[in-house]
């Protein structure tokens, strides 16, 4: 199992300049984001500019790569969607994506049909077929909750609460929350995504209950807004890991994919004042929604 571990800041903001996506996507035999190469000509008269692609952009794919053809074509698709961040933008008939990639009808048949039963795409009669939702990237450089990410990208949070109650919570969360034998947590189970994209991830947050956090709180909104808004506890900073996975049953139901699909998955460690830990989280997307970006110097 891969993993990526860092920490964060709550407070400052990412500077704008290059950023490395940490993906499950598009990744070749080294385990490296895949980079088709591609020639785009000055100029194309019949480009739109809600279009995926231009009508001359060609694309080089790996035939020796254990990537199948059709999932390296899904993968660029994937990658377009994400860089477009608009709903309606509309993906070339099969016959240009054929030309485009060079490849066969059976293989952009099969790479469309992929993104169709993922929601991304919606094929219509006579309109074609258009973007129908959006991938989220999170910038790892900032410590932000899910619905500051969503309202830095004028998208509307989703919230469906699967449960809250106060526990006793499992070993390793007790001990990252460094808490006392028999002391308990308030967990709060979520998923949430936006409308366009839901659900985009299943949530698990444990905060102990020394804090006072009251169960009935409205937690369809920001945890974090309610944590430092209403209980005037502040947010410091956090340690994260990232991996990637395959789902359980229990999440590919929640999460409305086949069990054994390759999962995003995240948990964080969320500290208060005197490096005091607040919140433990658990994190599990679906990848085709998700990616999680940051800046890197050499």
């Amino acid at each position: 199992m891969n993993e990526v571990a860092g920490s964060m800041k709550r407070s400052g903001k990412s500077r704008k300049g290059p950023v490395g996506q940490v993906s499950s996507r598009g990744a070749d035999r080294t385990g490296t984001a895949a980079s088709p190469m591609k020639r785009v000509p000055a100029g194309d008269a019949l480009f739109l500019p809600d279009a995926l692609f231009r009508p001359s952009e060609r694309f080089s794919l790996d035939e020796r790569s254990p990537v199948p053809l059709y999932h390296q074509v899904e993968q660029i698709i994937l990658d377009r969607i994400a860089k477009a961040g608009e709903i309606g933008g509309k993906v070339p008939r099969e016959m240009d994506l054929i030309k485009i990639f060079d490849v066969s009808r059976a293989t952009v048949k099969k790479a469309t049909d992929s993104l169709a039963a993922k929601g991304l795409i919606k094929r219509r009669r006579a309109a074609g077929t258009h973007i129908v939702k959006l991938a989220v990237t999170e910038d790892l450089g900032r410590l932000t909750s899910f619905s500051e990410q969503m309202e830095s990208r004028k998208l509307k949070a989703s919230t469906e609460i699967l449960g809250v109650e106060r526990h006793l919570p499992e070993d390793d969360v007790a001990a990252a929350l460094r808490l006392s034998k028999g002391e308990k947590t308030l967990c709060i189970r979520r998923l949430r995504g936006t409308s366009e994209a839901f659900p985009v991830v299943l949530l698990r947050s444990e905060i102990p209950v020394s804090f006072g956090i009251d169960p009935k709180e409205d937690f369809h909104t920001s945890l974090y807004e309610v944590i430092e808004k209403k209980y005037r506890i502040p947010i410091e900073w956090a340690e994260q890991r990232i991996w990637a996975g395959k789902a359980t049953a229990e999440e590919a139901k929640l999460l409305r994919i086949k069990p054994g699909e390759t999962i995003l998955g995240m948990e964080r460690i969320t500290y208060t004042q005197g490096d005091k830990p607040l919140e433990y989280v658990r994190a599990i997307y679906r990848p085709e929604h998700y990616t999680f970006s940051m800046r890197l110097k050499r």
